[in-house]
């Protein structure tokens, strides 16, 4: 197997590692030692080697140590490990490239190198070779066989971190410096008028929001749109806020988005806080859109999952309230939200069920938090085939 055909980054080389993703009953040091893993050892997240407290046999010769993990052995003194104590108990080098030569540690012992390229399954070289040839999805290509339920859960997991991920987008909204209770509402609300200006006008969005907060007491709808539109320069007053109208359909117009993100904010400013804090505030949304005659559209429905839960799970989090916490994180892992179809086209190529992905939002953060940046090594659909 020719060096460049190794394409990943460390981190995969670890997690093959780790994983023993590769024929291990007939390995051999660079110096032609014969080798017996006993255990990889723990991963390590904190400096020093990649992993600690291996025990390798290595000749007959049991050792104790630490595995450190490269693509290319010249890393080793390209990191400088040879004059960091931090690396004197490494017992094996791991590499995946065949020009390696033997390194030594601060402390003058020689660990043995191994080249795992030479052991690497057929089905995982298959895979890597894809990467010359890429295709919609990595996995389109390089694997031959696609596990359903191993694909179901890595969208489950997917989702779940895509809750997070929305959590925390939440977070960044909120005011520590004011009350709780105005902290959470307007980060709702600076929440909804983001998510209403996707893709073309979040930031003009939420600096029309944040102005409009600062001067509307939330007492009348008709007030708060005419101010938001003076606001955003798209009444009689100019503004200084720029604003993208470029191939913007007219359901999207910012004007429009305004005029809903106002109703919506309406009922926000408006709703008794203590029926938030109430297991049923997850009818609240479905409530808001029928007082503020707001059509349960495909937008609304997804800020309904992307911007509400996440809100109401925070929430929960803030006042202690561990039932709306698992009330929330059940509505989200059971939800079922109308995906724009363009957007989940690469799922096509896999000939799985649709309904695993069609309508979960985690399919979304799949696409471009694993596939787009190839972050296969921690997508359980690549371990199972290679297992298989």
């Amino acid at each position: 197997m020719a060096e460049a055909e190794f394409q990943h980054s460390e981190a995969f080389l670890q997690w093959i590692w780790e994983n023993l993703l590769f024929e291990f009953t007939s390995l051999k040091t660079n110096c032609g030692k014969p080798v017996r893993i006993i255990d990889p050892g723990k991963a390590n997240a904190t400096d020093g080697p990649d992993f600690r407290h291996a025990v390798i046999e290595i000749d007959g010769i049991k050792w104790h140590g630490d595995v450190e993990i490269h693509v290319k052995g010249s890393d080793w003194s390209a990191h400088h490990h040879q004059k960091d104590l931090n690396f004197n108990a490494v017992i094996l080098h791991v590499v995946a490239n065949e020009k390696s030569r033997p390194v030594s540690t601060e402390n003058g012992s020689t660990p043995f190198t191994l080249n795992l390229l030479h052991y690497l399954p057929e089905k995982l070289r298959l895979f890597l070779r894809s990467f010359a040839y890429p295709s919609e999805l990595p996995c389109v290509s390089g694997l031959s066989f696609i596990s359903k339920d191993a694909f179901k859960r890595q969208i489950e997991k997917a989702h779940v971190e895509y809750f997070e991920k929305k959590s925390n987008d939440f977070l960044r909204f909120y005011d520590p410096e004011l009350l709780p209770s105005k902290a959470w509402r307007q980060a709702l609300i600076l929440s909804c008028w983001d998510g209403l200006g996707i893709s073309h006008n979040r930031e003009a969005m939420r600096e029309t929001a944040k102005r409009l907060l600062a001067s509307w007491d939330g007492a009348s709808i008709d007030q708060g749109i005419s101010l938001a539109w003076d606001i955003a320069g798209l009444g009689a007053s100019s503004s200084e806020i720029s604003w993208n109208m470029k191939s913007v359909r007219p359901a999207n117009h910012p004007k429009r988005r305004v005029y809903e993100a106002v109703k919506l904010s309406y009922q926000i400013l408006n709703e008794p806080f203590q029926h938030l804090l109430s297991l049923e505030s997850l009818d609240v949304w479905s409530d808001w859109m029928e007082e503020a005659s707001l059509s349960k559209s495909s937008r609304m429905k997804i800020l309904y999952g992307t911007v509400y839960l996440p809100s109401l799970y925070m929430l929960g989090n803030l006042y202690a309230h561990q039932r709306l916490c698992e009330n929330v994180l059940s509505e989200w892992k059971r939800l079922k939200t109308p995906i724009p179809s363009s957007l989940l086209r690469k799922f096509n190529s896999l000939n799985l069920d649709t309904g695993i992905y069609r309508r979960k939002l985690g399919a979304v953060h799949q696409l471009k938090s694993y596939c787009k940046p190839v972050r296969c090594s921690e997508c359980f659909v690549l371990k199972k085939a290679i297992e298989s």
